[in-house]
């Protein structure tokens, strides 16, 4: 089982937030190929995958912020057998709730109570990231 780990994405990020998982549990996965989009504070980016094999777990949802260096998910290499019991995922402060992501309106684009959270991440994104020049 390979661990997937939250990369560090600069000298000075320490957490980042899932906007898209690209792979569900028990899709295929190529090396090198994108599992998900996070965004930081300075870069969004996408994530791939360290090894071929099959997405196992994944352990925080889209919406959710992790710091760099947690396990994020996990993958079975070839050969190995994909547990089906699902696992709790690490207690974490959401930034949007479940319910809310992603959920595209009959046109095809997200619900505007989603454009309006995802809104106000980047927002505070903004001000983190001025605070941070001031302190400077």
């Amino acid at each position: 089982m390979v661990q997937l780990i939250m990369p560090k994405m600069g000298e000075s990020v320490a957490e980042a937030t899932i906007l898209k998982w690209l792979k569900k549990e028990g899709d295929p996965i190529e090396a090198d190929e994108p599992i998900l989009e996070i965004a930081t504070d300075k870069v969004d980016s996408e994530v791939p995958s360290p090894c071929a094999g099959i997405m196992s777990k994944r352990l925080f949802e889209e919406g959710q912020v992790v710091k760099v260096g947690e396990i994020i998910a996990e993958i079975a290499e070839s050969g190995e057998k994909v547990s089906a019991a699902p696992v709790a995922a690490p207690a974490v402060v959401p930034q949007v709730a479940k319910s809310e992501t992603a959920a595209p309106s009959s046109n095809g684009s997200p619900k505007p109570e989603y454009k309006q959270k995802l809104q106000l991440i980047k927002i505070q994104r903004v001000e983190d990231f001025i605070l941070r020049l001031l302190e400077i």
